[in-house]
């Protein structure tokens, strides 16, 4: 087996959030083939692998995931989505690049120093969390249940194989305008709540954020409009508009920003709890963290520089448990949730090769 023969097995068994048990199976037959110490699922599904280093001390945890989400319309695909194509240096289909060919060149690092008798310097932990596509339960579990101490977190999200110092937070906000349904031959427009909607559009468009110096600037997009009107001259009693609120400030600035955009309109909105499914903060490791300069010496021979994500990650639940966390993996993160996903075999191979190289050679930095 190599390591795109077990990306093409990955990429074939469906793994939506919620039924990742089948593939939980396969990764954990995989570690055990190739002599991790330990290979269990724990009470939350998770994916648990384990292989002991030569020293005492905190040790490395390699994030992936389990889940990935719907193939949509599979005539709009290239290449089938679960056939796992691979058509010269590209493998092809859902999860190819988030998250399964990362998940695969995390073990094959490890598989290549077993396969040599090399044991890293430190235990090393792959984690392949459950749900992290709808808000990360799976590694919200594994964090107040940690069956170790971590020195320094690598989360494996597709970056082009360049090192990522982190992200924004992501909240999921429905707000519902409320009017009075009438024939629309009224065009009472103090009582169609459209307008309300509307104006609130307006405000959410013009209303500018501060630039974060990690993370860059905060964003508010609408996503979603429905409203309960079923004919087409009638007009509706409620429009609900959903927005992604991708944000760097705190919980609290968050709440003040909403209730302004929403002065004077005939609206109630919902910003859930933090750590919520539909509100978890993000994360920034600065440039001078000591795990930062570790890492990118590494990732830096793959790619220069260093950059952040745009999407969430499980990373948010790591970094917050106090665990140094960076991000590092192989893929074009351009290509995650596309009928277009795909990811290179030559990527696959060079981040596992370098990544095999720090693991064999680094502990994470001592605070």
């Amino acid at each position: 087996m190599s390591t795109t023969d077990f990306l093409r097995d990955l990429i074939r068994i469906h793994s939506l959030s919620g039924q990742e048990g089948p593939l939980a199976g396969r990764v954990l037959q995989e570690w055990g083939a190739l002599g991790f110490d330990e290979a269990y699922t724990d009470e939350a599904g998770n994916a648990l692998g384990v292989v002991r280093g030569q020293e005492p001390g905190p040790g490395w945890l390699l994030v992936t995931h389990l889940d990935h989400v719907h193939e949509g319309d599979a005539s709009l695909w290239e290449f089938p989505p679960f056939e796992a194509v691979l058509d010269g240096d590209t493998v092809h289909g859902r999860g190819a690049v988030d998250i399964k060919g990362p998940l695969a060149a995390q073990t094959y690092a490890l598989g290549r120093l077993l396969a040599r008798g090399v044991r890293p310097r430190r235990d090393v932990w792959v984690a392949a969390f459950t749900d992290e596509e709808i808000g990360g339960t799976g590694a919200d579990f594994f964090v107040k249940n940690a069956p170790a101490e971590f020195g320094g977190v690598i989360v494996g999200e597709p970056s082009g194989s360049g090192l990522m110092l982190g992200h924004r937070g992501v909240a999921t906000v429905r707000v519902k305008f409320k009017g009075r349904a009438h024939h629309a031959s009224l065009a009472l427009q103090d009582e169609n709540p459209v307008f309300a909607a509307a104006e609130f559009i307006q405000r959410v468009r013009a209303h500018e954020f501060p630039e974060h110096p990690i993370t860059g600037s905060t964003t508010l997009t609408v996503t979603q409009m429905f409203t309960d009107s079923g004919s087409e001259n009638l007009t509706p009693n409620t429009v609900e508009v959903v927005l992604s609120w991708r944000f760097n400030e705190e919980d609290d600035v968050n709440r003040r920003t909403l209730a302004e955009l929403l002065e004077g309109l005939p609206a109630e909105a919902e910003l859930t709890p933090l750590w919520s499914r539909s509100n978890t903060p993000g994360f920034q490791t600065p440039p001078t963290d000591p795990l930062t300069g570790l890492v990118e010496r590494y990732a830096g021979r793959l790619k220069a520089g260093s950059g952040v994500w745009k999407f969430a990650t499980d990373g948010r639940y790591t970094a917050a448990a106090g665990w140094p966390t960076v991000g590092w993996g192989p893929g074009d993160e351009g290509l995650a949730h596309t009928t277009r996903e795909r990811v290179s075999v030559r990527e696959l191979e060079a981040y596992a090769d370098t990544l095999a190289e720090l693991l064999e050679r680094e502990v994470p930095p001592e605070r």
